[in-house]
């Protein structure tokens, strides 16, 4: 599942400050890290220091309340964010300067004119996807992330080395696959949505595949200061399920699978079976026992159960497998 971060920076163009959209590499949970910063070729980058945004008070739970509101709106009804895509477009030159007003910096993207259309086409096309539910762990991993983050790093790494995967376990959250993207500079839970879509200068249009990915079943966002861009979120994503597979793909009966001394799986599954199973979230991490007929008892060490496939091979060996 895919990692990925915008980040905004400022230059100086005929005299004109310009704020530039720079989009990261795609980071994915099952890949390596590639962090690549795409810049406008020979220009000159300032850096931001907070004292220049001193005086802005921005109301951060509102922030990432509305990030949740925005990408659920967009899941379920694609083509409702295409006005403002299309006044996005209408606002910007030739050159893919975005124009917004007199008390707004305008916006020097990569891509231009193009990624904005195909952002639009993309969104007439997509079916909806069921909605995010907000998870409070998930949040806190995310909000935990953006706070280290205050100092002016980057990146989906924390400063201890964390992955996100290992933030939102420290919560205690429960969950199969996980999944992260991270803005820089984007003031409301609007435009960060809008551009995470957009994913200008990332051909994988990796962002943009994290808020559309059906898979996923909560999220959370956090936000803060950045003494760099001035605002950072970071939203996670999870899929999380109690569900439990088991497939016999043997040549004798599976009679039972035990949990904590507990027979789940009921009757027992004939050869060509399969069976799924609903367990309880008490139920999803622990040690499995097996028992086929003919076989002595065989167990597996503790580890997530939920979300996983148990699988019988046609050796009558078995493996437990994320699904």
């Amino acid at each position: 599942m895919q990692n990925n971060s915008v980040f905004i920076r400022r230059w100086l163009r005929r005299g004109v400050s310009l704020s530039v959209l720079v989009l990261a590499g795609v980071v994915t949970s099952q890949g390596s890290h590639r962090f690549n910063i795409l810049s406008a070729a020979n220009q000159p980058w300032l850096t931001l220091g907070s004292s220049a945004y001193a005086q802005e008070a921005y109301d951060w739970a509102q922030i990432e309340q509305d990030i949740i509101t925005v990408q659920n709106q967009v899941r379920q009804d694609p083509a409702s964010l295409i006005p403002l895509l299309e006044e996005r477009l209408a606002n910007m030159n030739d050159e893919g300067v975005i124009s917004c007003g007199p008390n707004c910096r305008p916006i020097q993207t990569q891509e231009g004119r193009p990624a904005v259309q195909e952002a639009i086409d993309f969104l007439r096309q997509q079916a909806a996807v069921s909605t995010l539910e907000a998870s409070p762990n998930v949040a806190q991993a995310a909000k935990a992330h953006a706070q280290d983050q205050a100092s002016g790093s980057m990146g989906h790494d924390g400063s201890d080395g964390s992955t996100t995967a290992q933030r939102i376990g420290r919560t205690g959250a429960l969950y199969v696959s996980s999944g992260e993207n991270i803005a820089y500079g984007p003031s409301t839970g609007q435009r960060v949505v809008l551009d995470l879509i957009v994913d200008d200068g990332v051909p994988s249009r990796g962002h943009r595949t994290n808020i559309f990915d059906p898979s996923w079943t909560h999220t959370g966002a956090g936000c803060g200061p950045h003494a760099g861009y001035r605002i950072v979120c970071v939203i996670n994503y999870i899929r999380f399920t109690t569900q439990l597979n088991v497939v016999n793909n043997g040549s004798v009966n599976l009679e039972s699978v035990t949990l904590g001394e507990i027979n789940i799986l009921g009757d027992a599954l004939a050869p060509g079976e399969t069976r799924e199973i609903t367990l309880r979230e008490d139920q999803c991490e622990g040690s499995l026992g097996l028992q086929m007929s003919g076989y002595l008892p065989a167990s597996m060490a503790s580890r997530m159960v939920c979300g996983s496939t148990l699988t019988v091979n046609p050796n009558n060996g078995f493996r437990l497998s994320s699904q």
